[in-house]
């Protein structure tokens, strides 16, 4: 077979033969130098005929609006109809989901609701996987481009060693996390009736980067994404260390919540200790919350959100501002220094008492 870049990997080979590819595909994509391509595909699994929306639909038992809307929730693009798209692994999801569906139009949001979470979820892990893969990441270098042979060698490397793995990681990690979340739910039950299960008594907190637009300005494409990963590492680890969780990180910006106030402040305070001492981090700021928020799709919602955010908008680099909740809340005064400033008003939110918190010197 005519081979344009060179010879071919058995491994490479392997992985398109143990995949059902015949010898006539892979000669078309020798031919067309389109082996990388190739590889990518076989991720969906084998060649094989491709289905309809409408056939998937038919095979599934549900009905074909249901289908797109759920197609659509997870993040993929719209499929044509009667056009052949679908392959075997779309039909053994398109079958899953159907058990979540009953004869209650109720149930069919929930699980369009869930489908939404679950591909905005796992569409981040897989492209923060395939960015981080130092055999993938190098591609595209520009002092010298790999050929769709040597992407394809990569690729075939990634899949045998990488993806066989993910999916138990990913199933571990779910199962971990919906134990903590059922054990919140019980704790809720617990703390009396007439309160909905959607509704948590939480500290919220902020914390961003100060100057992180003029900072980014003047780094290197390399040297900023080494940043906003050092900057992550350090809030998930501290976060996570004092009970509390990160509920999503927004460039320059963390958001976390804690069922205990002392312990969002604690992650406050290590937070600004930690930057402080670093020589890759500008200074911080953080502004907390605390009080009835609604939880939904894995984030929260609601007026001590707001102010949460509008706080840590008006602290000023280092310091650290708390709404009068949380303040109220902290019983440990010997270890932190608590400063009443003058009341101030907030968008939509009206005038606030605020309170700056510093970690005492004589603890």
């Amino acid at each position: 077979m005519p081979d344009p870049d060179g010879e071919i990997s058995n491994g490479l080979l392997r992985l398109f033969t143990d995949n059902g590819v015949s010898l006539e595909t892979l000669r078309i994509a020798i031919e067309s130098d389109s082996l990388h391509v190739l590889a990518v595909d076989l991720l969906l699994g084998p060649p094989g005929d491709l289905l309809s929306v409408a056939q998937v639909a038919e095979i599934s038992g549900i009905e074909k609006g249901v289908l797109v809307r759920l197609w659509r929730a997870l993040g993929f693009t719209d499929p044509v109809d009667q056009q052949p798209s679908f392959h075997a692994i779309d039909v053994e999801a398109s079958i899953a989901f159907s058990g979540l569906l009953g004869s209650n139009p109720a149930d069919v949001e929930v699980a369009v609701q869930l489908a939404r979470v679950i591909g905005s979820a796992l569409s981040r892990v897989a492209e923060a996987e395939i960015l981080s893969s130092i055999g993938l990441k190098e591609i595209n270098r520009p002092e010298r481009r790999l050929s769709n042979l040597e992407v394809a060698e990569r690729f075939s490397s990634y899949v045998s060693q990488t993806v066989p793995t993910v999916p138990k990681l990913l199933s571990y990690v779910w199962l971990r996390h919906l134990h903590g979340a059922s054990k919140r739910l019980l704790m809720l039950r617990q703390q009396g009736e007439g309160v909905e299960l959607a509704q948590f008594e939480l500290t919220v907190g902020f914390l961003d980067l100060v100057g992180f637009t003029v900072l980014s300005q003047q780094l290197e494409t390399e040297e900023l994404a080494s940043l906003v990963n050092h900057f992550d590492e350090v809030s998930h680890d501290t976060v996570t260390r004092f009970g509390g969780r990160v509920v999503k990180m927004i460039g320059d910006e963390v958001m976390f919540v804690s069922e205990d106030p002392e312990a969002a402040v604690e992650i406050a305070m290590t937070l600004q200790e930690s930057y402080s001492q670093d020589r890759e981090i500008s200074e911080i700021r953080a502004g907390l919350a605390h009080g009835m928020v609604l939880a939904k799709d894995g984030d929260y919602y609601g007026p001590v959100v707001n102010l949460a955010s509008r706080i840590v908008n008006i602290a000023t680099p280092g310091s650290i501002l708390v709404s009068d909740e949380v303040n109220t809340k902290l019983s440990d005064r010997r270890s932190i220094d608590s400063k009443a400033l003058q009341p101030r008003f907030l968008k939509d939110l009206g005038y606030v008492q605020l309170y700056r918190l510093k970690r005492s010197l004589s603890k």
